[in-house]
């Protein structure tokens, strides 16, 4: 075999692995984009399932959590009103009899000024 015919079987045989290894390649990268595009996207039951699990989580736990602060509330409003008008009239009372006194008193003042 001579140099050149030699140099060119070199040559045909990288051109061959070359090709060998562009194939190989190509069909590696074809699995790979497959293998993406066969990812599962979510599925309606799987969706369904997740909506109906957070609406439970919120009428068992969130719901009543908030309807409690709000009958804490309501109560708190109740007790309050009620406390108004029990101590309203007393107040009321309190008031006038403070006047009265602060009256007695001025004209007390004032009588003992004139003698």
């Amino acid at each position: 075999m001579t140099l050149r015919s030699r140099s060119a079987e070199l040559a045909r045989m990288k051109v061959l692995a070359m090709a060998m290894l562009l194939l190989c390649l190509s069909h590696l990268e074809g699995a790979v984009v497959r293998r993406e595009a066969e990812a599962p996207a979510p599925n309606l039951l799987e969706l369904y399932t997740h909506y109906i699990q957070r609406l439970s989580d919120v009428l068992t736990k969130e719901l009543p959590e908030k309807m409690k602060a709000e009958e804490i509330k309501t109560q708190a409003k109740v007790y309050l009103e009620q406390a108004n008008e029990q101590f309203a009239p007393i107040a009321k009372q309190l008031h006038n009899n403070l006047v009265e006194l602060f009256t007695q008193l001025v004209e007390t003042g004032k009588k003992a000024a004139e003698q």
